[in-house]
């Protein structure tokens, strides 16, 4: 994967949509927030011919057992039956989009690419596009689902992109470059707001991804930065993908990692995921934690 199979422009996606060439799936979602938040702000505003996508409930699969962590992957019926019901179709290209950073749109992007299909995160989200003077529908205006009966049924195989069991997230550890890009202080196992205990797998870098799509290096407020400023915020990655070194990227519970996995995958890298991720390691409680730096 190249810059151009992770991102879509502005003006391309406004020529897509021109065009009826892509399916538009807004995906707001914010850590922390009421369920239905997003939703709510779609439904304030939100691109022209979007549908909206919700991460809690076609996104994850709540399992009822805490070691899968805040956020399992979905099944892939269930996810083909959420997808199908907002206009995804296998034969075309799907667009997501959040605010500033692609907090969520990175989770929409690695599900559905996962999963098999072709998707495209737009650079800089809602903002980018109402920075450039572009048209925000008002919120009654109509939505083209963009399927149809003559929609070919859509089929699903997982594993187009690489995932790390907690097995292979501790042999990461131990033995190559497994990154946490949650905030240090989490990290350091100085505070835990979410998950049942504090620190990190052992042998991990910490890497916060909060940084990343913040600088000058930008082209739209909050979009991806430059392929060198993401070499550079990524040095570590960057050497152990150099040196055939094995890599991972983890965080709380696999949706802010896989904005990273979306940063990388924008230089050509492909880093597995470990979904689960510390809501499900911290969880268990025959895995060891460390603190500290």
């Amino acid at each position: 994967m190249a810059r151009a199979d992770v991102l879509i422009t502005v003006p391309e996606l406004a020529a897509a949509l021109e065009r009826d060439a892509v399916t538009l799936l807004d995906v707001r979602w914010r850590l922390g927030e009421p369920h239905g938040a997003g939703a709510a702000r779609y439904a304030v505003a939100h691109l022209p011919r979007a549908r909206f996508l919700d991460l809690e409930t076609v996104l994850t699969r709540h399992t009822g057992d805490p070691r899968d962590g805040r956020h399992p992957l979905p099944e892939l019926d269930a996810l083909a039956t959420g997808l199908a019901a907002v206009g995804v179709r296998a034969d075309r290209q799907v667009v997501v989009y959040d605010e500033a950073g692609s907090f969520a749109a990175g989770r929409a992007w690695w599900v559905l690419r996962w999963a098999g299909l072709d998707v495209r995160v737009l650079d800089g989200g809602i903002a980018a596009w109402e920075a450039a003077g572009m048209p925000v529908p008002a919120a009654n205006s109509p939505v083209t689902p963009g399927g149809g009966s003559d929609a070919p049924e859509l089929h699903l195989r997982a594993g187009h992109l690489p995932t790390l069991t907690a097995d292979q997230a501790a042999l990461v550890g131990s033995g190559g470059v497994l990154v946490d890009v949650r905030a240090p202080e989490r990290f350091r196992g100085e505070t835990e707001p979410l998950d049942p205990q504090a620190g990190h797998i052992p042998g991990a870098v910490n890497i916060p991804v909060s940084g990343l799509f913040a600088g000058a290096d930008t082209a739209y407020p909050g979009g991806m930065p430059s392929e060198q400023g993401l070499r550079e915020r990524r040095a570590p990655v960057w050497g152990a993908v150099t040196a055939g070194e094995p890599i991972g990227v983890y965080c709380g519970s696999g949706v802010s990692a896989a904005q990273a996995v979306l940063a990388l995958a924008s230089l050509g890298v492909q880093v597995p995921l470990y979904a689960g991720s510390w809501s499900a390691w911290s969880n268990d409680p025959a895995r060891p934690v460390a603190t500290g730096a």
